[in-house]
């Protein structure tokens, strides 16, 4: 089991989870889907994807995710210091699983 941290992003009136570019390097291609577990009931599929810019960094984009991110107020924070997700990463038949963990201490 992997842990992953993931940072809350604005992205066009909604939110999106951004990968570091080392992790995106490491443990993910363009366009791959894995499966989010935010919860037991709620589970779904999202491709990472990487923008325009040449920071090679992957981001998780969907409607679903996004509004998971506003229910649980992880939109909130100052500013320059988004909220970053903790997930731990597993396999399940050979795709990559993120299952939603915890929110990340601000000094940790």
């Amino acid at each position: 089991m992997k842990t992953i941290i993931l940072t809350v992003q604005s992205a066009n009136n909604q939110w999106r989870l951004g990968l570091s570019k080392s992790d995106s390097e490491n443990y993910f291609s363009h366009l791959e889907s894995v499966k989010f577990q935010l919860s037991d009931e709620l589970g779904f599929e999202c491709n990472a994807a990487c923008g325009t810019s040449n920071k090679k960094a992957f981001d998780f984009n969907n409607i679903k995710l996004s509004k998971w991110i506003t229910e649980n107020h992880f939109e909130i924070y100052p500013r320059w210091k988004p909220t970053k997700l903790i997930f731990m990463m597993t396999f399940v038949k050979k795709k990559k699983v993120l299952k939603f963990h915890s929110k990340k201490n601000n000094k940790s």
